[in-house]
């Protein structure tokens, strides 16, 4: 570890756990401290191969560089590699991964900000405990940080500050476009089965081989079939760089995971989120809360919201339609779909009118009581840098 730098170096610590959510966040968190903050990043990660599932050019090997980042191996709670990395002003540990005791003695020699950045949630007690202080043994601070939806949380990733006006795919044509990548179950079967009845002609792209397999052998063979009106094609998997241009050329979207859930809010485009299943059904509180919320801040008629509402919780598996309900559900939201596209279209602007997650936390380092020379840093760069303290 090298002496500490005038401008801000984070240390940002990624543990992959499942498919590419964890790497996606951190890859996007790390690019948003760098490219909009200016700070020095240097990323820890246990899996390259996930990294460069999303990031095909990324680094062979390890250490590297690599798009302004520094990119370096770790193992959760034994070893990091930090030779000849400087000294952090900031360590962001993601999800609660478990740090190593080299790292924690790096954030009290320096007296380094220490942050748990945590799992999106629109529920109240996420927003309660945004940036609130967990004092250690030793009574040093880690601050946990609540990504969310509203101006009192963390805020969300983005990239700009204008949101993108892409006409939707299906604009002008005769087929709608739906975008599918979720998690494996027998819903997916019985949605087809009700897509095949409706009267404008479907275009399901598949992403992914959960939602694939689940889908009935008629509409798979050959990589893809049309049956009545619906036809099933798959879609190829692209890097995170291309995956907001991906999502904007379809008309209605159902994603899984942290990033894509976001990415799609962002898009502006019509959307349901196949949200990771926890035991006791708990993931339907988060799913509930984030609606709840949504529908609040968009002007939507009833009936879609009734619709939307009775589909999405059979997604998540809180209930099963039956086959006239599922149809029937269907059959207002695609014949309402100018009105529910606008509704999106306000929730994406609701969203942009707010400050970005890395702004926020910028601004909240302004705020934060000066304890450190890395705190006195961290400030004095953000003030040259201009970011606001609201």
């Amino acid at each position: 570890m090298k002496n500490p730098t005038s401008i801000p170096v984070c240390w940002l610590f990624c543990t992959v756990i499942d498919n590419f959510g964890d790497i996606g966040v951190s890859w996007r968190l790390a690019r948003q401290l760098q490219q909009r903050l200016g700070w020095q990043v240097c990323l820890w990660l246990d899996d390259l191969a996930a990294l460069r599932t999303i990031v095909p050019d990324a680094p062979e090997k390890l250490p590297a560089r690599h798009d302004g980042i520094e990119l370096r191996a770790w193992q959760a709670g034994v070893q990091a590699d930090m030779q000849g990395i400087p000294a952090p002003h900031i360590v962001i540990e993601t999800f609660a991964c478990d740090l190593p005791d080299t790292v924690l003695s790096a954030i009290r020699q320096t007296r380094a900000v220490w942050l748990n950045w945590e799992y999106l949630s629109a529920e109240d007690w996420a927003v309660r405990t945004h940036a609130m202080s967990s004092l250690q043994a030793d009574g040093y601070p880690k601050y946990f940080w609540q990504m969310g939806f509203v101006p009192e949380s963390g805020g969300l990733l983005r990239e700009t500050d204008t949101p993108p006006d892409v006409p939707c795919r299906g604009e002008g044509e005769s087929s709608l476009h739906l975008f599918a990548f979720g998690y494996a179950g027998g819903v997916w079967a019985k949605w087809c089965a009700a897509w095949q009845d409706t009267p404008q002609p479907i275009t399901l792209h598949v992403a992914g081989n959960p939602v694939w397999q689940s889908l009935p052998n008629d509409l798979t063979e050959h990589g893809g079939a049309a049956k009545s009106s619906l036809h099933v094609c798959r879609q190829d998997f692209v890097p995170q760089s291309e995956f907001d241009r991906l999502l904007q050329r379809h008309d209605v979207l159902i994603i899984r995971g942290e990033d894509s859930f976001v990415r799609a809010q962002l898009s502006g485009r019509p959307f349901f989120w196949h949200i990771y299943s926890q035991e006791a059904q708990a993931h339907l509180d988060k799913l509930d809360a984030f609606w709840q919320l949504y529908w609040r801040q968009v002007q939507a008629a009833d009936d879609i919201v009734r619709a939307h509402t009775a589909l999405s919780l059979e997604l998540n598996g809180a209930h099963t339609l039956s086959d006239g309900e599922r149809a029937a559900a269907w059959r207002t939201l695609l014949l309402r779909r100018e009105e529910w596209q606008r509704a999106a279209r306000q929730w994406q602007q609701y969203l942009y009118a707010q400050s970005d997650a890395a702004t926020r936390l910028a601004q909240w380092l302004c705020r934060l009581p000066a304890q450190s020379p890395a705190h006195e840093c961290l400030q004095r760069y953000a003030a040259i840098k201009g970011y606001i303290v609201d």
